[in-house]
């Protein structure tokens, strides 16, 4: 594949060169056929066996096939957020429909730490342009994604570029994957980044402008989600926006070729997310796998739909109620497979103190209402699981209290 050939368009706004397809489906096939394996070191396609740096130990390697949809994570539908003309205006049905919403969103989030949304507002069309934008991406040489390398462009305070990949403590392992990380909401970056990688003004222009596009509709739709759940817990609905850095919007993006022993390399480490919640959009291909009572399970891609994946922070603020769920990515022999993550940025140097209010479920007993954790920046917390512990990082800095039983 040309390094530097045009991703197909199904529009009728095209520059010299480009090449135009009767449909979506025909141009996003045509493009995910052009993919390539730059990114795994030391394979070439037609290879059996994956190079050894690739290779987990037993104990580490998925036992969970990639689509083993044996238990189905919770599907929450906000059509009825949306009122059409015949039911705009009808107050009360509008409430009934977000009550209902709302105690699906917190229902998952306690038990699972995961839930996957549809109709939730963000366009299809428009996710469909930035997965292009992704495929036509992870489709360049070596060389030209190096150009955005992490060590090259990353800052003090946000990691950003291509090719940054969470290890597991001492483990020294390679996942089966690419990844970039994208700082959405900063034009300048943007712009720098496409200069660096294309030579036609109208693909620096289509990427720049389906990143801002697309991340100012996910990140309302992560607000508007956030928000539902804080309401559902009896509190403002704002109440976590205080911790919010909204000139900063991070989008991952991560692809995971086609692998000959799928059963022997991860495409994503086992984690926890640092922050208040990701939306996740997962493509057409399985991947995902959630943890829950110490089992994995794979979750089932829902078109045009977003993981919601409530993080380490978002479980310190609300004292365990919602789960910061553990989750990785396998990969599998035939099928390439592109995920989107973007991310609630959370303040850098702002103190996070535990909470001691947060109303209780009427069912449960009056909790010890001193503070679980000391208090820490959402800093300390990225550099501890960035270096050391990439799963549920909260937990250092609880605060171990003596018990207020008393002994005899």
């Amino acid at each position: 594949m040309d390094a530097m050939m045009d991703v197909p368009r199904y529009n009728n706004s095209v520059c010299e060169g480009e090449i135009v397809y009767r449909s979506k489906d025909e141009c996003l096939s045509a493009t995910k056929l052009g993919l390539n394996m730059h990114g795994i070191a030391g394979f070439s396609p037609g290879d059996d066996v994956i190079p050894a740096a690739y290779r987990w130990p037993v104990e580490l390697s998925p036992k969970v096939d990639y689509e083993d949809y044996e238990t189905s994570v919770p599907v929450v539908d906000m059509a009825e957020l949306y009122p059409n003309e015949a039911r705009r205006g009808l107050d009360d049905v509008a409430e009934v429909a977000k009550k209902r919403i709302m105690a699906e969103m917190l229902k998952a989030a306690e038990t699972w730490g995961v839930f996957q949304i549809v109709n939730h507002g963000v366009a299809a069309e428009l996710m469909e342009r930035l997965q292009a934008q992704a495929h036509k991406f992870f489709s360049l040489p070596m060389e030209l994604k190096n150009e955005i390398s992490v060590n090259k462009v990353s800052t003090a305070s946000v990691l950003l570029g291509y090719g940054f990949k969470v290890r597991g403590g001492s483990l020294t392992q390679s996942t089966w994957s690419e990844g970039l990380y994208l700082s959405a909401g900063d034009v300048s970056f943007l712009k720098d980044s496409a200069n660096k990688l294309y030579s036609k003004d109208c693909d620096k222009e289509a990427f720049v402008s389906t990143v801002l596009e697309y991340e100012a509709a996910v990140n309302q739709c992560s607000l508007q989600v956030l928000h539902l759940l804080a309401e559902g817990l009896g509190i403002d609905p704002a109440h976590f926006d205080r911790y919010l850095n909204k000139d900063v919007t991070i989008q991952r993006w991560n692809y995971y070729p086609p692998c000959p022993e799928p059963d022997r390399t991860l495409g994503l480490l086992e984690h926890t997310d640092a922050g208040l919640l990701a939306a996740v959009h997962l493509g057409d291909v399985g991947g995902l796998q959630v943890q829950r009572d110490g089992k994995w399970f794979a979750v089932r891609p829902e078109k045009n739909g977003f993981a919601i994946i409530v993080g380490d922070m978002l479980e310190m603020m609300t004292r365990g109620r919602f789960h910061s769920v553990p989750h990785r990515a396998v990969v599998n022999k035939s099928k390439p497979r592109l995920s989107i993550g973007s991310f609630l940025f959370l303040n850098q140097t702002m103190e996070v103190v535990s909470p001691t209010d947060l109303p209780v479920p009427a069912a449960e007993e009056e909790p010890d209402t001193r503070p679980e954790y000391r208090p820490f920046t959402f800093a300390e917390l990225l550099a501890h699981k960035l270096s050391t512990q990439p799963l549920r990082t909260f937990e250092f800095f609880k605060v171990q209290h003596k018990s207020l039983v008393p002994t005899s």
